[in-house]
C-alpha cells in the first residue's frame, strides 16, 4: 500500500495547507509522528517512529517522501538504532510500500493528536477538542 492511501484511511490530510503534525498511537508499539508541509507545488510529508536512547530522541525509522502531482519520491529513510540512513529510492520504496505500511495497518494505528496552524487537537471519542485528557485548555 502507498503511505498516501494509509495515511488517508487514518485520517491525515496531507494537502492541508501549513507545518501539521499528527501523533497516531497503538498500545504496545511506538507511537508515530507525521508532519507535512509545501513546498511550491509539492508537499512533503515525513513518518517517524521517535524513541529514546541516553535521553536522546531516536529514529526507528524515518522516512521522507515527496508527494508532486500524485507521484511519490521517496528522498530519505533513516535508522538511528543501527545507524542506518539511504537516499536510495528504490530501497525505500521497497521497505514502505511491502513492509512498514503493513506493520502499521497490523498494529492498529489510530490518529489521536492533531497539531493544524499551530493549534493542538486531542482525540476525545469520536470528537476532537483543544482540550488535553486532563482538561488543560490549550492557548
Amino acid at each position: 500500500m502507498k503511505p498516501t492511501e494509509y495515511l488517508k484511511n487514518v485520517g491525515i490530510d496531507i494537502l492541508l495547507p501549513g507545518h501539521n503534525s499528527y501523533k497516531l498511537a497503538s498500545r504496545g508499539y511506538m507511537d508515530l509522528t507525521v508532519e507535512t508541509w509545501q513546498s511550491g507545488e509539492s508537499t512533503f510529508v515525513s513518518m517517524c517512529h521517535y524513541g529514546e536512547q541516553n535521553g536522546d530522541n531516536m529514529k526507528d525509522p524515518d522516512i521522507l517522501f515527496k508527494l508532486e502531482q500524485e507521484i511519490i519520491t521517496y528522498k530519505e529513510m533513516q535508522n538511528d538504532y543501527v545507524g542506518f540512513y539511504s537516499e536510495n529510492h528504490a530501497e525505500i520504496k521497497e521497505f514502505m510500500e511491502n513492509t512498514w505500511i503493513d506493520n502499521l495497518i497490523n498494529q492498529g494505528h489510530k490518529l489521536v493528536q492533531k497539531e493544524i496552524d499551530d493549534v493542538t487537537y486531542y482525540r476525545c471519542g469520536n470528537t476532537w477538542s483543544t482540550k488535553s485528557s486532563q482538561g488543560l485548555q490549550l492557548q
